[in-house]
């Protein structure tokens, strides 16, 4: 059995883009920063192209935005392809995103969405665990 799943979290680089296929399929492209810290102390960035496909990537394109904190699940694609201008073969993996949620403060939304009076989804609120479920005394 083979396992293709991603869990990533961290920054969008970069508004995200609605295009559509020749076929009439729905793209949402976009890109996240995901930092990391090395052994050895050092901070790295490490930077993903994620596309969401169809319906639900035209739902995201409202509620997403450069600069936000968000956390996905997808799956690696990978493709290559000859540079039409130097032939060299050119390739890269990207993630395509089965669920993304936001975790920061949505999108400021413009006036005449507040005039119509459109609700913007909120995302549940996590669930509280109560204060004695916690053990004070955990070795680690």
């Amino acid at each position: 059995m083979n396992i293709n799943s991603v869990e990533l979290s961290g920054n969008v680089t970069r508004d995200p883009d609605l295009q559509v296929t020749k076929n009439g399929t729905l793209v949402l492209k976009f890109g996240i920063a995901v930092g990391e810290r090395s052994r050895d102390g050092k901070d790295y960035t490490n930077f993903f192209d994620c596309i969401i496909w169809g319906k639900y990537g035209e739902t995201m394109q409202r509620y997403l935005q450069k600069g936000q904190k968000v956390a996905l699940v997808g799956a690696l694609h990978y493709s290559s392809w000859s540079d039409p201008k130097t032939g060299y073969k050119r390739s890269k993996v990207e993630v395509y995103v089965r669920g993304i949620d936001t975790m920061g403060p949505p999108p400021a939304r413009d006036a005449a969405d507040y005039a119509s009076g459109q609700q913007l989804p909120i995302a549940a609120a996590p669930p509280q665990v109560p204060a004695e479920l916690y053990d004070e005394e955990i070795p680690f």
